[in-house]
């Protein structure tokens, strides 16, 4: 089996999971006039999709250190379509939401450590930025292809035929991962070898510093999907769909640029912190730049501008987790993973809401990217000092 076939599969099957986690923000304007939901409200969509990724984040890395990837990734991907349909006929209010968007977040939970794993497993150490990069493209494919497909069929049809189509796509995407991707289940000998205890790897400082920083770096990607069409519509009376083909653009420059950054840390000698911290500092200049745009702005400019954005904001997933996997035991990327993506999913959980309130409060979007920008800040000082693994150092803790 070739490598490039596990890549092509943990791609596939990622983009879909994604699409289904990034659809209900993509979706809140007809969600919100559907059921009279609230700008926070609109925040609280994204809020128990990752309550349940955070609290979903460590069991599913175990599993897939325990079961393999391929078994996690796919089942993942089915159990993702089935919610979509159950969102589609169940959710009649905003209280029927709430455990169903929990489940959604406990079955995207499964897609990052399974991806990771399966793509570090599978290539050497001089590539494992550059295919760890490519595999977590998948999270802003996802969101670009919810962008682009999902809003356009809510707008002809209605949300819910939305959600429908977000099923499809997923069942079809575990198919071609299950053709694609083979996977022995791991050896139970190799589990027993004299690896360090759970609690000392997620203590080792390394680790804990890059883990707890990712609660700062995903805000700025899940603020924009869940109200960038909203932003633009109402501060600069941008149309929904012209707001949602900025934020397709968007999506897609943070999945090519993650890439990029990828590949650019290959090619550094494997060090991932310094452009790491540098694209963080992008990303809240640039929130900055909303917070203060001019009323008059053209629309080219505010698409560069939002394109910019996600070139830096979305650009993180690729370095991050492979800084992750890399400051690993081998046999604990998955784990490892998971513990990460529990700090990312807080993040997660609580930027939208939070941005959302803090518009409300000062009915000024301003200072909802002012924030924004200074969460960026604190997130920047925290990698900086991480101390990360010249790449031919052994895998073992500090």
């Amino acid at each position: 089996m070739s490598p490039w076939s596990v890549l092509i599969a943990a791609m596939t099957a990622g983009t879909a999971v994604s699409l289904i986690g990034q659809a209900y923000p993509t979706l809140a304007p007809f969600i919100r006039a559907d059921l009279g939901l609230s700008l926070a409200a609109v925040g609280l969509l994204n809020t128990f999709i990752y309550i349940g990724t955070m609290l979903g984040s460590l069991p599913s890395g175990w599993l897939t250190d325990k079961l393999g990837s391929r078994t996690v990734m796919i089942v993942g991907t089915l159990a993702g379509a089935g919610l979509a349909i159950a969102i589609a006929l169940l959710a009649q209010s905003q209280w029927m939401f709430i455990p169903l968007l929990f489940l959604v977040g406990l079955v995207i939970a499964s897609a990052t450590p399974a991806g990771s794993q399966a793509v570090a497993q599978s290539f050497p150490p001089q590539r494992r930025g550059l295919v760890i990069g490519l595999r977590q493209m998948a999270v802003p494919l996802g969101g670009a292809l919810a962008a682009a497909i999902l809003p356009a069929v809510a707008h002809f049809a209605s949300w819910r035929w939305a959600s429908a189509v977000a099923a499809v796509i997923a069942v079809i995407a575990a198919l071609v991962a299950a053709r694609l991707y083979y996977e022995s289940l791991p050896s139970k000998a190799s589990a027993k070898d004299a690896h360090p205890g759970l609690t000392q790897v997620l203590r080792e400082r390394n680790i804990l510093l890059a883990a707890i920083a990712g609660v700062t770096l995903p805000t700025g990607q899940f603020v924009m999907i869940t109200y960038l069409i909203l932003f633009l519509k109402e501060r600069y009376g941008v149309p929904e769909l012209t707001g949602a083909a900025l934020l397709t653009a968007a999506q897609f420059a943070g999945a090519f640029s993650r890439v990029f950054w990828s590949w650019l840390s290959d090619k550094m000698g494997g060090q991932r912190k310094p452009l790491l911290v540098m694209m963080v500092g992008l990303s809240g200049l640039f929130a900055l730049v909303l917070a203060w745009l001019p009323l008059g702005t053209p629309l080219l400019l505010k698409g560069l501008l939002v394109v910019l954005y996600g070139a830096t904001a979305l650009g993180w997933q690729g370095l991050h987790f492979s800084l992750l996997t890399e400051l690993s035991p081998p046999g604990w990327e998955g784990r490892v993973v998971g513990f990460g993506l529990f700090f990312t999913s807080l993040g997660i959980a609580s930027a939208p809401p939070l941005f959302g309130f803090l518009v409300d409060f000062s009915n000024n979007y301003a200072l909802g990217w002012i924030a924004q920008a200074a969460v960026f800040g604190i997130g920047a000082i925290l990698l900086s000092h991480v101390n990360e693994r010249p790449r031919n150092q052994g895998q073992r803790l500090l």
